[in-house]
Order: structure tokens, then C-alpha cells, then sequence
């Protein structure tokens, strides 16, 4: 492989190491800022691999690379699913209000719709 293609995939290796370091700490603005880098990273990959010819393309350890990168970001992907489940869970333990509210069941006189009281039995105009 030539050095620009090794040097795309070592860069993108390593802001994908930041990322899991990012999501670990939990701390959101490293998270963005690790997630902006690899965007930028991934990109300059993805330019370097289109510049090989399509004989380089299908190298095994172009694809192998790919590959393994590929997982991490899915592993990645599931562990923010992961926290985002927590945190909502989490928030809707402390504050009840922020749970979705059904408009099934109604809450009190005002939550459901109007019914006849009787009272007025007869119109007349």
C-alpha cells in the first residue's frame, strides 16, 4: 500500500481510539469533538482509497482494514444506543413529566370528551 493510503487509514485508526476513549469518559464535547475528527478522517480516507487503482482497491488488506474499522464503529454505534437508553431512563426516573403522553386515557373532567349531563334536555331557540 502506498503511504498516503497508510497514513488515511492510520489517522482514521486513530480518531476512531478517540472516539471509544470519548464515549467512555462520557463527556459530550470531547465526543463531538473526537466524532467531527473522524468525520474529517474518514473522508480523506475515503478520498486516498478512490485515488488507488481498482486492482489496489480489492488488496485483502485494503478491505481487512475497512473491515475491522467497520466493526468498531458498529460496536461504537450499539454503545451510544446503549447510554442514550440509559439517559432517557434515567431522566424519566427523575423527572415523570418528561415520559410521552398517551391521548388514549384521558386525565380527569378535562381529559376526556364531552358528555351529555341531561341538564339541558330541550333546546329552544
Amino acid at each position: 500500500m502506498s503511504t498516503l493510503i497508510e497514513k488515511s487509514f492510520a489517522d482514521a485508526e486513530r480518531h476512531v481510539a478517540e472516539v471509544a476513549a470519548a464515549i467512555v469518559s462520557g463527556e459530550p464535547q470531547s465526543l463531538g469533538i473526537a466524532s467531527a475528527s473522524l468525520r474529517q478522517a474518514t473522508l480523506t480516507l475515503t478520498d486516498a482509497v478512490q485515488r488507488l487503482s481498482p486492482a489496489q482497491q480489492r488488496d485483502p488488506r485494503v478491505s481487512a482494514r475497512v473491515r475491522k474499522m467497520a466493526a468498531a464503529l458498529a460496536l461504537h454505534r450499539e454503545s451510544l444506543i446503549r447510554r442514550t437508553v440509559l439517559v432517557e431512563r434515567a431522566l424519566n426516573t427523575l423527572v415523570p413529566a418528561t415520559r410521552d403522553a398517551g391521548y388514549a386515557q384521558g386525565a380527569g373532567a378535562y381529559g376526556r370528551p364531552g358528555r351529555q349531563s341531561g341538564a339541558f334536555g330541550r333546546l329552544s331557540a
